[in-house]
């Protein structure tokens, strides 16, 4: 577990400092979380330092908001009754990004709405995708796969589509197998990292909720 001290943390613009190297999955959490503001570039480089631990700085994710296209208002289009009806049926099934391609609509105007609308990204019905894994344990993605890999833990392609970069796909992941999973690999998770509320329902057998509350 990485812990910086705000300086640390703020880094230098254009500095020296070895460049961190980019995953998909780190990306996706820029453009997921990245709220417009400085607070919440601030709460994505702590969370990202923590997860990777390495030294993710505030500029840093900054740059990468001016790379995806974060930090412009790409979608200004009103959302009609039956796009938000369409959207309550596909957030069951499909990830953020997949949706937004299905809806023709950008990825933060996807993101924004299922928050507006209180839709919760693990509305699905006893499953779990991958990214959702790492982050109710508290993991990167490459150690969730290999354990996919390995067989320790079972995943299967959702609607027989494999898993792609570009989230054309997801990994389809028992609710069943992934208590199972918890139980066996318990010792090798970091209390500090995981989503231990998350993790209680799981092993207690409680339903994921459809709907944030």
């Amino acid at each position: 577990m990485v812990t910086l001290t705000r300086y640390q943390l703020m880094g230098q613009k254009g500095g020296k400092a070895p460049k961190h190297k980019w995953t998909d999955e780190e990306r996706e959490i820029v453009r997921r979380d990245y709220q417009g503001n400085n607070a919440s570039a601030v709460a994505i480089a702590v969370r990202l330092s923590q997860m990777t631990g390495e030294r993710v700085t505030f500029f840093a994710v900054k740059g990468q908001v001016q790379k995806l296209g974060c930090a412009k208002i790409l979608d200004r289009k009103r959302w009609t009754k039956g796009e938000e009806d369409r959207l309550r049926e596909l957030v069951t099934q499909y990830s953020p990004l997949t949706i937004s391609r299905m809806m023709k609509r950008s990825l933060n105007s996807v993101t924004l709405k299922m928050k507006h609308m209180r839709l919760s990204r693990s509305a699905r019905d006893g499953w779990y995708t991958k990214r959702e894994v790492c982050e109710i344990l508290g993991v990167d993605h490459k150690w969730v796969q290999r354990r996919i890999d390995s067989g320790e833990l079972k995943a299967s392609y959702h609607h027989g589509h494999k898993p792609q970069a570009a989230g054309a796909g997801s990994w389809h992941i028992e609710q069943k197998d992934f208590r199972a999973f918890i139980r066996r690999s318990a010792g090798e998770l970091n209390g500090r990292s995981v989503d231990l509320f998350q993790v209680v329902d799981i092993l207690c057998g409680i339903e994921r909720p459809g709907v944030e509350v």
